[in-house]
């Protein structure tokens, strides 16, 4: 195994894409070996329970490595990702799911529990994609309920693919996807299901000035990167503005926001939400210590 992981190293250092070849090596052999070994949980594994991999495993590998060194996100290659609890189906439909994202939904969780909210809680997320908050919300407080938007048709089944997985049929009845309208559909489409106790999103926030990534920009779906409308780009602050717009009809007196937000602009945001009625707000850093998230609250205590 150490000289298969080796060439995938080599082919992994031969190319731009991969930040991390060992790690990703490590991800890589971790697939195609544990369909054969079930002792095979993580990747870390490998040192200890990794059997020698067969001929059609080695093929299976190479090919991998191959792909992710022409830049396709190795998540697309693998089918799927870990993330915060569970592990979650992903494809080109969606966004990948990223560190940044998990401490969105821990300080969400965080901030549940502490608030000793009713078990019955309800929430709504913009955006559903994968599914991974709503899915890490409905498992972390099993009698609370909630709604999400979503776009696309194949995120759509993906989604209900990962939270029947992970919760099981009882998804159907604590859960309601909706289908949004157009790209610049916003919360407006909660309304006739409000008021909630939790909003929660990681909404499409980048503007074509902001950093990103070659790789993100060609494999990952522009409608969950970027504010669209009918005619193009929007403002890049189009769901805050749209959330601003609405949160006195969705949000419980008590009620909190989660937003992922771009930290380019987290400041701006923070002060669009303080200026517009939600009195008690904090930016949380990401683990390069830039803004990242933002907490916003009714409650000016």
């Amino acid at each position: 195994m150490q000289a298969l992981k080796a060439r995938i190293i080599e082919l992994l250092s031969s190319s731009p894409h991969a930040k991390s070849p060992d790690a990703e090596a490590e991800q890589i052999l971790f697939h195609v070996l544990r369909v054969s070994n079930q002792s095979l949980r993580k990747p870390s594994d490998l040192s200890t329970h990794g059997p020698t991999p067969n001929a059609s495993q080695t093929l299976e590998a190479l090919h991998i490595a191959e792909n992710r060194s022409k830049g396709v996100p190795l998540q697309h290659l693998l089918g799927y990702q870990f993330f915060y609890s569970h592990e979650y189906q992903v494809n080109a439909s969606t966004l990948i799911p990223r560190p940044e994202t998990e401490i969105l939904v821990d300080e969400a969780i965080h901030y549940l529990i502490s608030r000793k909210l009713a078990p019955n809680f309800r929430f709504a997320e913009l955006g559903l994609g994968s599914g991974i908050i709503s899915c890490e919300i409905l498992y972390h407080f099993p009698r609370c309920s909630g709604l999400a938007s979503e776009l696309n048709s194949d995120a759509i089944k993906l989604a209900k693919r990962n939270l029947e997985q992970h919760l099981g049929s009882d998804c159907e009845s604590r859960f309601q996807i909706l289908p949004a309208p157009s790209p610049s559909t916003g919360f407006e489409v909660f309304c006739p299901h409000g008021p909630f106790d939790l909003l929660i999103s990681n909404p499409p926030y980048l503007s074509l000035q902001d950093e990103i990534e070659k790789e993100v920009h060609i494999h990952e779906p522009q409608h969950a990167l970027f504010p669209l409308g009918e005619c193009g780009p929007l403002d890049p602050m189009f769901f805050y503005q749209n959330l601003i717009d609405h949160f006195e009809t969705l949000l419980k007196p008590s009620g909190a926001v989660f937003f992922e937000v771009p930290h380019e602009r987290a400041e701006s945001i923070e002060h669009l939400f303080l200026s517009n009625g939600l009195y008690q707000t904090r930016l949380i850093p990401d683990l390069t210590g830039r803004p990242r998230v933002l907490f916003a609250s009714r409650n000016a205590n």
